[in-house]
């Protein structure tokens, strides 16, 4: 009996091998101060079972819960919240070593944040890959949120892109023009336009909807009220407005 109503192989085929770490918000704290690790069942039952497990077996476990119903893809996720301290890597890793008997899953692995990359989870990769400070994870997402834009707006290196505290400097190749903008959101296309007010379509915003499209190239670019623009390719979306200027 590995845990209170479960033995060895109960989740056998329910859990999945690949998990992600800070994908999700935390319900338990900042997401600076908690880390919260997302699992997929291919049953409610199971990701009860998991979420109990996790819950009751575990001091270090801040919280753990299942969704209520299935995601899109017909399967249920469980997420499990860690504290952000040095030895976050230690506890996941003594979570997955039970856990491992519970799925017979004999090497599990996981990806960060946005990231699809999957690593195996050694004790050496959750320690290298996680940050287990806040001030370790601000940086990290930091750097990680600066990749994901820079992509979004250069994906083929055409400009001097920089992004410091939500500001950004860009600058074409072979041009004397550099452009500021504040950076206000980015993320998925259906939540940054959930969040967008209404568009302005008066034929000074239309000019300067050109302007922005023959200066970056293929982009759906609209103009709020807000005076912000709203960046839209291939299902991600960025708002920025003019910076001084």
């Amino acid at each position: 009996m590995i845990a209170e109503g479960l033995k060895a192989g109960d989740l056998e085929g329910i859990v999945e091998k690949r998990f992600s770490v800070d994908q999700y918000k935390s319900k338990m704290g900042e997401d600076r101060d908690v880390c919260v690790v997302t699992f997929t069942c291919t049953t409610e039952a199971g990701a009860k079972d998991l979420e109990s497990f996790a819950e009751k077996g575990y001091k270090k476990v801040l919280d753990a819960d299942a969704t209520p119903g299935t995601m899109e893809d017909g399967k249920y996720k469980v997420f499990i919240e860690f504290p952000r301290d040095p030895k976050l890597d230690l506890y996941m890793g003594e979570f997955l070593e039970d856990l491992k008997k519970l799925t017979n899953i004999e090497n599990f692995e996981f990806t960060y944040h946005k990231n699809s990359k999957p690593f195996e989870a050694t004790r050496n990769n959750l320690a290298e890959v996680l940050p287990r400070t806040p001030m370790a994870y601000s940086q990290k997402i930091n750097q990680l949120q600066l990749g994901e834009v820079k992509n979004f707006f250069d994906k083929y290196n055409m400009m001097e892109f920089n992004l410091d505290k939500n500001i950004i400097d860009i600058k074409k190749n072979g041009s004397q023009e550099t452009l500021k903008f504040e950076l206000h959101a980015f993320g998925g296309t259906p939540a940054v336009l959930r969040e967008s007010k209404a568009f302005k379509i008066d034929s000074d915003s239309m000019s300067e909807v050109m302007h922005l499209t023959k200066y970056f190239g293929p982009y759906n670019i609209t103009k709020t009220v807000e005076d912000k623009f709203v960046f839209s390719k291939e299902g991600q979306s960025a708002v920025i407005s003019k910076y001084k200027w």
